[in-house]
């Protein structure tokens, strides 16, 4: 919800200077390196898969944790957009 609210500003407020929108640019990135290998924040992972010694998390659980929820984030936006925003031909 929160990230929806952050769209629905962007949109409202820089929607006259910007022709293409992303929601997240290149989320796997983000969810291996905090959830898989462990080199962003939150650095979760375990064994075998961190870059250093891994104390909490489970990498064959919470990497896709965090997809579902990007991949939730990324929907709940282009259904704000295209309700409010996108103009209609």
């Amino acid at each position: 919800e929160d990230f929806t609210a952050y769209a629905d500003v962007c949109f409202r407020e820089f929607g006259d200077r910007v022709a293409t929108w992303t929601t997240v640019n290149q989320p796997n990135i983000g969810i291996v390196a905090s959830y898989d290998i462990a080199i962003f924040p939150p650095a979760r992972c375990s064994d075998p898969f961190g870059a250093t010694k891994c104390t909490a998390g489970d990498s064959s659980v919470e990497p896709y944790i965090a997809a579902h929820n990007t991949l939730m984030a990324h929907a709940s936006v282009v259904s704000l957009y295209r309700r409010k925003y996108q103009v209609s031909g």
